[in-house]
């Protein structure tokens, strides 16, 4: 005691060793303000949390004076690096995109949007759209084509080599949707010309191999009682994707006026239910053939909370 180390080698020990350390508040608070960020609050001591506000772009942050001494003084939100709600949803609609849920608190997640070129649903993510600007799989299908800029001669002799008859002017824009009659069936639709070259869809009633993006699709969801387990899918309208006899039963299906955007949603649910730390169900040599990358266990998420996720965006079940 005589050497001044106090009786008590505890909390009062700590709080003697911590008060010698503690530098003046007015050198702290210089030394923060030197490296761009104003206090907010009383110095509270050199390794805790302090309140400060960032002197270039006003973002409140919580720093500390060890970091800021030690080289770690930056501000993520000058940087790129963080977000806030309003600032991602002007980044998206300053891209052409129309976020039609709230921001998903990260750069890297999905997002669902829509496209405010074409109306076709997407999951870009928020790094892909500053880095690369707008983000539409739809619209990038015609960009390759939209550069051959086809005059009225070409697009015309395109659309007859793939068996349309157009039924109109042209638009005067190869990415821009013709209104043509099929040659084979007889059917009405609405093409682009820029990108029937190489594509083997020309007519979507002709074209019955798998499943056609502008038709009408369905988003479905099935259980498997025995297994536990939920799945979902993307068929096209009126179209079966399992048997009937199988042991997945029917729960919930949205019919939806384009698959792609059957799509977007299914990718939507996906990461809902990931992002919560859901994984996939795990299959059995039985019942391997299945597509077990869309599948969760009941005991994760119920079908009833499934069914109020994809309400959410798409609406009620049909």
């Amino acid at each position: 005691m005589n050497k001044g180390s106090g009786a008590c080698r505890g909390a009062c020990r700590s709080r003697k060793i911590a008060g010698k350390l503690m530098l003046d508040p007015i050198k702290a608070a210089a030394t923060m303000e030197q490296h761009g960020w104003l206090p907010l609050e009383p110095y509270p001591g050199a390794g805790k949390p302090w309140q400060c506000r960032c002197a270039q772009c006003a973002t409140v942050k919580t720093k500390r004076l060890t970091h800021v001494r030690n080289g770690r003084a930056g501000c993520r939100h000058c940087a790129g690096q963080t977000f806030t709600a309003a600032a991602a949803a002007d980044t998206m609609t300053a891209a052409g995109l129309s976020p039609l849920t709230p921001y998903p608190g990260q750069q890297l997640r999905p997002w669902l949007a829509r496209c405010q070129n074409c109306g076709h649903l997407s999951t870009p993510t928020l790094a892909s759209v500053r880095l690369r600007g707008h983000q539409c799989w739809a619209c990038k299908a015609t960009h390759f084509p939209t550069r051959r800029r086809l005059d009225e001669q070409q697009a015309v002799a395109c659309m007859l080599t793939h068996g349309l008859q157009p039924l109109g002017p042209y638009p005067g824009r190869a990415d821009a949707p013709w209104r043509s009659r099929c040659t084979t069936c007889d059917s009405a639709s609405a093409p682009v010309p820029g990108a029937l070259p190489g594509h083997h869809r020309a007519c979507p009633v002709c074209a019955q191999q798998g499943i056609s993006p502008s038709e009408p699709g369905d988003l479905y969801l099935v259980v498997h009682d025995d297994l536990g387990a939920l799945a979902w899918g993307v068929a096209q309208a009126g179209r079966r994707r399992l048997h009937p006899r199988r042991a997945w039963r029917p729960l919930a299906r949205w019919r939806l006026p384009a698959a792609q955007d059957a799509w977007a949603f299914g990718r939507y649910f996906k990461q809902q239910i990931r992002s919560n730390g859901c994984p996939p169900a795990r299959p059995t040599e039985a019942t391997a053939d299945h597509a077990w990358a869309q599948t969760v266990l009941l005991e994760d998420v119920s079908s009833g909370q499934a069914v109020r996720i994809i309400e959410e965006v798409a609406g009620p079940a049909s």
